[in-house]
Order: C-alpha cells, then sequence, then structure tokens
C-alpha cells in the first residue's frame, strides 16, 4: 500500500486520542481541587505513561488496518520507540510526585500497605525488565521463545496492577462512571494480546498445513514448501509474510515471521531460512507431514500496479524478493526491475541459478555485489553505497518502488543514501529480519 502524509497524520491523529483517553477520562466532569504545577504534572505523566504501554498491544496485536499505513517494519520499530518513551513517562510519574509532596514516599513503603508496595516495586523492575530485555535480548542470551513469553507475561501484569493502582488512588477517578471507563479501556487494551495469543491460534488451527518437502539451498539455507489441508491455501500478495507455528498445535511459543517466497500463482507455499537462530536451524531436520499453522497475510512490503521496481538485498533478505520475482515471471510482468544483491562470496548466494534464470525471462537488470569475490571477479566488490546505488539507479526514478532487506547496515546505508539522491520517501520500503 502506496505511504502518504494523508494516512500519516490520519494514523498519528487516532494514536493520541488513544493515548490520551485515561486522562481525558481523569480531567472530565468534576475534578479535585489543584494541588500544585509539579503534582498535577507527575499524576499527568502517569495516565499518558500508561495509557501508551497499553497501546503497545494494538501495535504488536498484527491488526491489517493498521499496518498498511507504514509498514510492518515502521510500525515494529514504532512500538519499540515508543516503549522507550513510554517507559520514560511512567517512571518519571512517582519520581516528581515524590519530590513534589514527600508523604506520597509512604507508597513504598511496606509497613503501611504491603501489597501496595509490593505491586509497586514489581512494576518498577517489570518496566526495567521488558524494556532492557527488548534492547538486548541476545546480549542477555534470551531465546525469541523465552523473551516472547516473559514479554507478553510482563505486559499484562504491568497493564493489571497499573489500572488497580489508577482505581486505588482515585483521587480523580472518584465517580463510578470514570473508574468504569478507566477499567474497561485497560481491559479492551489488554484483551488484544490474548486476541492474538488465544484467540487467533485457535482460529487458525481449523485451517492446518503440512510439509511437503524441505530443500537445502546455497548460503547455508533451507526451503520449507508446504500445502494446505482440507482447504483452499490463503491469498497473498508477493511481498508479505505469515507468521509461521510448526509442530501439532499453534499453542506454541514458536511463532515467526516469514516471507513467501514462492510466487503468488504457486498452490503451495514456500519459505526459506538461513541457519541463523535456534528455530531456522531444526529446518533441516524437519519431515514432510509435519504440521504447520499460519496466520497472515501481513505487511505492506509489495510492489504497486504499474510501478517498476528497484530492489536492494542481502543475503537471505532476498526471500520477499524472490516471492516478487517468481511472480512477475509466471504472470509475464512487462515491468522494469534492478535488484542489486549483495553477499560475502559467490558460492554463498542463495538463489544464484534461479535469480540468472529469471533474469532472462523477464525485464530485470541483475547486479551482485560480493564483499569477498573470487579471482578475476569483473563485477561490483565490496559493501553497498551511495555512489554504487547512484551508478544503476534509473533515468526515471519517480517511475520505481524501492524494497530493500537485509542485514542493518545494509538498510541503513541504502536507505539513507536513496533519500540523499533525491529519491521521495513515500517510494522506500524496508524489512528487517532478526535472527530467530
Amino acid at each position: 500500500m502506496k505511504y502518504t502524509y494523508k494516512r500519516g497524520f490520519y494514523w498519528l491523529f487516532v494514536y493520541l486520542l488513544l493515548a490520551l483517553i485515561p486522562l481525558i477520562v481523569a480531567a472530565s466532569g468534576n475534578t479535585p481541587e489543584h494541588r500544585g504545577f509539579w503534582m498535577e504534572l507527575g499524576v499527568a505523566l502517569g495516565f499518558i505513561g500508561f495509557g501508551m504501554l497499553a497501546l503497545q498491544f494494538l501495535f504488536s496485536g498484527r491488526f491489517r488496518k493498521v499496518a498498511p499505513t507504514y509498514g510492518m517494519d515502521n510500525i515494529l520499530q514504532y512500538h519499540r520507540e515508543i516503549g522507550i518513551l513510554a517507559f520514560v513517562f511512567v517512571l518519571t510519574h512517582p519520581v516528581i510526585i515524590f519530590i513534589a509532596n514527600s508523604e506520597f514516599l509512604a507508597y513504598l513503603d511496606p509497613g503501611v500497605n504491603l501489597m501496595r508496595a509490593v505491586a509497586l516495586y514489581f512494576v518498577t523492575i517489570a518496566i526495567i525488565l521488558i524494556t532492557a530485555s527488548s534492547l538486548w535480548r541476545l546480549t542477555f542470551g534470551l531465546s525469541y521463545e523465552r523473551w516472547r513469553l516473559l514479554h507478553g507475561f510482563l505486559s499484562l501484569a504491568i497493564l493489571f496492577i497499573g489500572m488497580i493502582h489508577a482505581l486505588q488512588v482515585s483521587h480523580y477517578l472518584e465517580p463510578i462512571w470514570k473508574k468504569a471507563a478507566t477499567g474497561a479501556t485497560f481491559l479492551t487494551y489488554g484483551y488484544l494480546i490474548i486476541h492474538t495469543r488465544i484467540v487467533r491460534p485457535w482460529l487458525s488451527r481449523r485451517k492446518p498445513y503440512r510439509v511437503i518437502s524441505g530443500n537445502p539451498e546455497r548460503g547455508n539455507c533451507w526451503t520449507l514448501k508446504i500445502e494446505a489441508v482440507g482447504h483452499r491455501r490463503l491469498d497473498f500478495i508477493c511481498g508479505q509474510f505469515v507468521w509461521l507455528t510448526i509442530g501439532a498445535t499453534p499453542f506454541s511459543l514458536q511463532q515467526h515471521p516469514f516471507s513467501v517466497s514462492s510466487s503468488a500463482r504457486d498452490k503451495t507455499l514456500s519459505f526459506t531460512a538461513k541457519e541463523m537462530g535456534d528455530f531456522t536451524a531444526s529446518w533441516k531436520d524437519i519431515n514432510p507431514g509435519t504440521s504447520v499453522f499460519l496466520e497472515g497475510p501481513f505487511g505492506s512490503f509489495v510492489p504497486e500496479k504499474g510501478k517498476n521496481i528497484f530492489l536492494v538485498m542481502g543475503g537471505i533478505g532476498i526471500t520477499p524478493g524472490m516471492g516478487m520475482l517468481r511472480t512477475m515471471r509466471d504472470t509475464k510482468d512487462p515491468r522494469t526491475v534492478v535488484l542489486i544483491y549483495g553477499n560475502i562470496n559467490w558460492e554463498e548466494i542463495t538463489f544464484r541459478e534461479e535469480l540468472e534464470e529469471i533474469s532472462k525471462e523477464i525485464n530485470m537488470k541483475l547486479v551482485h555485489l560480493l564483499e569477498k569475490p573470487p579471482e578475476g571477479w569483473e563485477g561490483e566488490k565490496g559493501l553497498v553505497s551511495r555512489d554504487l546505488l547512484n551508478k544503476y539507479l534509473p533515468d526515471n526514478p519517480e517511475d520505481f518502488m524501492y524494497f530493500i532487506c537485509g542485514p542493518k547496515p545494509l538498510m541503513d546505508i541504502t536507505e539513507i543514501s536513496l533519500r540523499e539522491l533525491g529519491i521521495d520517501w513515500r517510494l522506500i520500503y524496508t524489512e528487517r529480519f532478526k535472527i530467530i
């Protein structure tokens, strides 16, 4: 879906309105006597901070009406950054109040109220843990599955305790209608994670898939081909991804996002992954007949009709691009494609032979970029750069859409360079992948 300022400002307005609902409820109707600027600022930050934390469930809930506005990559980045801001707001809330009136330090005294003190200490530690583990998961040695479990549990606990705290203090929420509105708001947001983790898996069990084959690819990668069992396979647009669960039940912590690498015309679905983490390293041991469950499709990393395509991809980041190229081949799409494909060396180029064949069947310029080229290599060498991109930039850049997928350094350099070369940000689409 095309990026626009209109959609951007619309969703920004919606976000601000939803984040401010707790504060709006508290400030509505008859309010208590003003207690000074700093005290009221601290209270306001608390309401706003918890409203922002509650909204995190919306952006992590994989709702299709939200993601197409900016794309899942940008949505997840926003989820991360806004989570840090909410963390600052929530922790600043008690600090300002304690400075404004030291009598409120009694809230942390177990001798005054044990359960309240324990709850507040728990929330403080939980917010620090959830933020730190999200920023430095690999540093802490947390597997994706354990992090996901910890993230979900702590998030729900923080939301629940924050709601109880607001209702118990009740300085601004004394009327019963305010209590009901506040409780309903937080419970609604809390349900979003229950819907994602329980309701959706329950629904997906009605449409199972099974593995047909698992095939090795260049670059220490494996491709899984699956077929629908007793139903029509999901419809997707090339470039989109799904959440994939492998095993006898969809109720599993091992649910991971993978781009569909097969053509949208295929009756089966294919996914290709590099052995980079515990989950993907297990693909070579998956037997035909193994059950698979899907949720999706998601993402706006998709070509727009009538637009040519400029791809900058690195390593296994080629997978959404393969879905696009295979679909173009099967539909005899006449559009122009430029693919700059970065790899370490010639032997590790995933789909190398197939890409050469596709380049002969569609209107595609294939550019291999090797970090460690073989002796006598006459192609592009080193890492992606502004000069390299400028060399292959089309004469009519406004007629192209630009898709970037690969390691973080490649993506950052490419995105910045394209902007510096005058490419409109609304034409640039990114999708990052992580070790899982």
